[in-house]
């Protein structure tokens, strides 16, 4: 059986991930992603929870969030949640972020808080964790959502839990966050999109069997594609097995897989 679009999308965040590298990893898709990677090609990078875990190899089970303690099976280190955000992110120290963003705009800004008014939403969202930081302060980062819906792309988030490039990235640069900072890339099951000079999103490369069309219409606004768009390299059969391996896993560790 070929790979599912979802399967290709954990796969290709996982061939974002390069060997060797000090990654600071949020909640969810994209620490089964960097357990991919880890498997596949990149055995040498070094994975930062927000809780202060540093995961420097692979563990035996698949943690179940970024507090649960089976991250820390035989760690070389173990920070403090403060320490973590600020010492190794802040300070630049982190190569590269990725955070899940359930709800994120054309602007890359992601809503984990309300749907609809926040004094009177239609729903409450869970909140930010770590992803208010990691989207202010992580380098080189990584967006990641697992839907194809429309009301996951909304032109504007009713609320912006996790800064991308708020109304474009003169309006970031003006607040005084970082130059290198904010989202670089969105990984989704249609393919990856990209930001622009201004912080704007657009399709730059799509998964085998998905159309510009298609795409395009996943989103709340006419979203630009990038002339001439990439097609995304279809799996391998071993990079299949590993990313079925670890979805079975996923699945044994109380993770919700989406249906199909």
């Amino acid at each position: 059986m070929g790979a599912s679009l979802f399967e290709k999308m954990l796969l290709t965040g996982a061939r974002c991930i390069s060997d060797g590298a000090l990654l600071f990893v949020g909640f969810h898709w994209p620490m089964l992603m960097a357990r991919i990677a880890r498997r596949l090609h990149a055995p040498n990078i070094v994975i930062v929870y927000e809780n202060g875990i540093v995961e420097d190899r692979l563990t035996s089970i698949l943690p179940t969030s970024p507090c649960d303690l089976v991250a820390a099976e035989s760690a070389a280190v173990c920070a403090g949640s403060l320490e973590a955000l600020y010492m190794w992110l802040a300070s630049g120290r982190v190569e590269m972020a990725i955070l899940e963003a359930p709800i994120v705009d054309r602007y890359g800004n992601v809503n984990t808080t309300a749907v609809g008014p926040y004094a009177a939403p239609k729903v409450r969202l869970p909140g930010s964790g770590g992803g208010t930081e990691l989207s202010s302060l992580g380098r080189n980062l990584m967006l990641v959502s697992a839907s194809t819906n429309r009301r996951s792309y909304p032109e504007r988030v009713d609320y912006v839990t996790s800064p991308g490039y708020l109304n474009g990235a003169q309006e970031r640069n003006r607040l005084g966050y970082k130059p290198d900072t904010g989202p670089k890339t969105l990984v989704n099951p249609l393919g990856i999109c990209r930001f622009d000079d201004n912080g704007e999103m657009y399709l730059a490369a799509l998964h085998h069997g998905v159309t510009q069309s298609e795409a395009q219409g996943a989103f709340g606004w006419q979203i630009r594609a990038r002339q001439g768009l990439d097609v995304l390299p279809e799996p391998t059969e071993h990079e299949l097995n590993i990313v079925r391996q670890e979805l079975i896993h996923a699945k044994e560790r109380y993770y919700l897989l989406p249906e199909g």
